[in-house]
């Protein structure tokens, strides 16, 4: 039971085990979770939940590598890629295009890694997982906000 749960988790109720771009398949979980119950929070109840479970997503990664999948960075691992996508939407508007283009975004950066986001992930256990995934979250925050600021 407890490794059904941690897989579960872990992988995000199972986007993680879809066929072809598992972390792509995570974000868009995440963009669902934002759009239906994250983006209606005031910032700082979003900041507390956002860090809460940054903590969680390395715990569960860093329990999944070790016992699961002994494999750094498992392509099942999607938690990280969920993280990635909420820190992306910090601070930005609940619109839903935001939205959409947080999630376009993120997967670019994610994909891509730029610096320092490559060097993130060499970092071990489940803070490697889940750093590069902030990293690249960081980069789209900071993208759209500046892009909201001269639009809007």
């Amino acid at each position: 039971m407890k490794k059904f749960i941690i897989r579960s988790l872990a992988s995000f109720f199972g986007l993680g085990y879809l066929p072809a771009a598992p972390g792509t398949w995570g974000s868009i979980g995440a963009f669902f979770i934002w759009l239906l119950f994250l983006r209606a929070l005031d910032t700082r109840t979003y900041l507390i939940t956002l860090i809460l479970f940054v903590f969680f997503a390395v715990y569960i990664s860093s329990l999944a590598n070790k016992k699961y999948y002994k494999k750094q960075d498992s392509p099942h691992i999607v938690i990280d890629e969920v993280a990635g996508y909420l820190v992306s939407m910090m601070y930005v508007s609940s619109g839903i295009y935001w939205g959409i283009a947080g999630l376009i975004l993120f997967r670019v950066f994610d994909i891509l890694k730029p610096y320092p986001v490559n060097m993130a992930e060499r970092l071990p256990g489940g803070i490697g997982v889940v750093a590069d995934d902030v990293a690249a979250g960081l980069y789209v925050a900071m993208i759209l906000n500046a892009t909201a600021y001269f639009l809007l």
